[in-house]
C-alpha cells in the first residue's frame, strides 16, 4: 500500500515522477509559463494532442532539480475508469523510471476549473484515485523468480489539486484496492493451487482476521452436509473431482440499524475441463478464470467489513471443479436441485448455473432484501457484449438501476439484457422439469431465465462476467489475467440506498 497525501504545491526536491493530466490541448499561453515553449513544440511534433491514451516524456530543471515529467492525455477525470487509469499508469511509469514518488499533478491545466466540477464528491474522486495507485503496482509473480519480477520502486503519491478533500477517500479507495488485488490473486492462481478447499481457507482467513472487531461468521459445509440439504444440482457438477467441493457461507452483520440484508453469490467452479462435454485445450487453457465470480464476493465481502458497510453482507460460494472421470455427471443424467426442481442435462460444460441454482435456493432461505450473482458463466455473453462489458439481468428495474449507477460511479462497463419468458421453451426437456441449456442463439439470456426457477420470488439480479472477470490485454487499470471485476461496483452498490 502506498503512502498517498494531497497538497496544492508541487513538491521540488526527491527521486520523483511527475505525472500532468492534460485535457485536450492546452492553452499554449499555460503551457509555455508551465514548460516552456520548447516542449509544447516538441510535444506537438510528437502528434500529442491531450487525447485519452496519449503520453509525452521528457525531463527540465525546476529550482535547480531535474523534473522528470510525462504529460497523460487523461478526457473527462469526472469519469472514473479514467481518473482511475490515469493514476494507474502514472505509477507503473514510476516504477519504470525507478522514481519513489510520483507526483499526480491535476492542477497546472485545470487551473480555471476544478478537475471533479461534475464528479459527486471530491473524496470521491480520491477514492478512485487511491485505487488506481495502488492497483498500479499489482502483479501476479508468486511463481516468477525474484530476481525476474517487475520492479516496484514507488512508495508515495502526492496528488497536486486545487484543494485536498479528495485525500478523504484515501483510505476507502486503498480498501477497494486491495479486495481487487485479493480477487485478482484468487483467479491468477492455478488451479492445482486454487483449489475449493483454498477458497474455503481464503474466507476462513478473512473472517478470521475481522472476527476481533466486527459482528462476522463463517460456515462451510461439507459433501455430506450439502448432500443433507438435497443440494443435488451442486453435488452432481462436483462428483467428477477428486478435489472435496466446499459450500462457503460468510455472513456480516454492521453494529448499527441495518439498511436490509443483501446476498452475494459468486460462481466458484475451480477449474473446469467441461466434463464430458469437453472444452477443446484453447477453451480450457484460461478456464481457472470460472471462479471469478467467487473470488469476486469473498474479497469484496472483506472490504464490506473495512469500510462498514450498513447492510447485511452474506457472501455464498459454491466451489467444486468440474473434471471427467468414471463418477463424472453425464449428458443426459437428471439432477434434482435443493429446491426439488429437476434437470436433464444436455451440455456438462453448462454447470455453472446447477451450482448457482442450489446456492440461490440457499439464499433465499435467509429472508433476504435482494440477492445479487456474478458468474463467468456464457461464452455468449461474451458474443453479445464483448470482453470489457458484462450482462445485466433481472426483472426486477429498480434493482437493475441501483446496480448500474454503482457501476457507473466505479466505472466498471455492464449492460442490461432482457429475460423475455417466452425463451424458456428453449429449457423444456421431456423427462424432466428443464434442461439445462437451450438453443445457441440467446445462450445468455437463457442462462439468466434458468437461474429465475431458483429465486422464489426474491429481489435479484444476475451479473454474467465472462468478458471482463479476466484481461487478455491490457486496458485501463487491469493488466494480463483477474480483473477483480466486479469488487469495486459491488463495494459502490452497497454503500448506497436500495430502492
Amino acid at each position: 500500500m502506498l503512502q498517498l497525501t494531497w497538497t496544492t504545491a508541487l513538491p521540488t526536491d526527491g527521486n520523483q515522477l511527475i505525472a500532468v493530466a492534460v485535457r485536450d490541448e492546452p492553452d499554449p499561453r499555460v503551457f509555455d509559463a508551465r514548460f516552456g515553449q520548447p516542449v509544447r513544440e516538441a510535444a506537438a511534433a510528437a502528434r500529442f494532442a491531450g487525447k485519452p491514451g496519449e503520453t509525452f516524456a521528457f525531463t527540465s530543471t525546476r529550482d535547480g532539480f531535474l523534473e522528470r515529467v510525462v504529460l497523460f492525455g487523461v478526457g473527462d477525470l469526472a469519469e472514473a475508469a479514467g481518473l482511475r487509469t490515469f493514476a494507474h499508469d502514472a505509477v507503473r511509469q514510476g516504477h519504470a523510471a525507478g522514481a519513489t514518488r510520483v507526483v499526480l499533478d491535476l492542477q497546472s491545466f485545470f487551473a480555471d476549473a476544478s478537475a471533479f466540477a461534475t464528479a459527486p464528491t471530491a473524496a470521491r474522486a480520491g477514492d478512485i484515485i487511491a485505487q488506481g495507485c495502488d492497483l498500479g503496482s499489482y502483479a501476479y509473480e508468486d511463481f516468477i523468480a525474484v530476481d525476474k519480477r517487475a520492479r516496484k520502486t514507488v512508495r508515495e503519491v502526492v496528488v497536486v489539486a486545487n484543494g485536498s478533500t479528495g485525500a478523504e477517500g484515501t483510505a476507502r479507495g486503498q480498501i477497494i484496492a486491495a479486495a481487487i488485488a485479493r480477487a485478482r490473486d484468487l483467479v491468477n492462481g492455478p488451479a492445482a493451487l486454487v483449489t475449493p478447499t483454498h477458497l474455503a481457507e481464503a474466507a476462513t482467513e478473512i473472517v478470521s482476521a475481522l472476527k476481533s472487531d466486527h459482528d462476522v461468521e463463517i460456515v462451510i459445509l461439507e459433501r455430506d452436509e450439502c448432500s443433507r440439504l438435497n443440494m443435488g444440482c451442486f453435488l452432481g457438477v462436483a462428483q467428477g473431482s477428486d478435489e472435496p467441493p466446499k459450500f462457503i457461507h460468510m455472513s456480516y452483520r454492521p453494529r448499527g440499524p441495518s439498511k436490509g440484508r443483501v446476498c452475494l453469490i459468486g460462481k466458484g467452479v475451480t477449474f473446469d475441463s467441461g466434463g464430458y462435454s469437453l472444452k477443446p485445450t484453447d477453451g480450457m487453457l484460461d478456464m481457472k478464470m470460472d471462479r471469478a465470480g467467487a473470488a469476486a464476493v469473498i474479497a469484496a465481502f472483506e472490504a464490506a467489513v473495512r469500510v462498514g458497510v450498513n447492510y447485511e453482507v452474506h457472501s455464498i460460494v459454491a466451489a467444486t471443479e468440474n473434471m471427467v472421470s468414471g463418477r463424472a455427471y453425464r449428458l443426459g443424467d437428471v439432477l434434482t436441485a435443493s429446491n426439488g426442481k429437476t434437470v436433464e442435462i444436455n451440455n456438462t460444460d453448462a454447470e455453472g448455473r446447477l451450482t448457482l441454482g442450489d446456492a440461490l435456493v440457499y439464499a433465499t432461505k435467509l429472508d433476504p432484501t435482494v440477492i445479487l450473482d456474478f458468474a463467468t458463466l456464457t461464452g455468449a455473453c461474451i458474443v453479445a457484449l464483448g470482453p470489457r462489458i458484462a450482462g445485466v439481468m433481472s426483472k426486477d428495474d429498480a434493482l437493475v438501476a441501483d446496480w448500474l449507477a454503482a457501476a457507473t460511479r466505479s466505472g466498471e462497463a455492464m449492460w442490461r439484457l432482457p429475460l423475455p419468458e417466452d425463451l424458456k421453451e428453449q429449457l423444456k426437456s421431456k423427462v424432466a422439469d428443464m434442461k439445462n441449456t437451450g438453443e445457441r442463439y440467446g445462450g445468455a439470456i437463457t442462462a439468466g431465465l434458468f437461474l429465475t426457477e431458483f429465486i422464489d420470488g426474491r429481489r435479484w439480479l444476475h451479473v454474467d462476467i465472462a468478458g471482463p472477470a479476466m484481461v487478455s490485454k491490457p486496458y485501463g487499470s487491469t493488466t494480463v489475467g483477474g480483473s477483480g471485476f466486479p469488487v469495486a461496483t459491488i463495494l459502490e452498490f452497497l454503500s448506497d440506498d436500495l430502492h
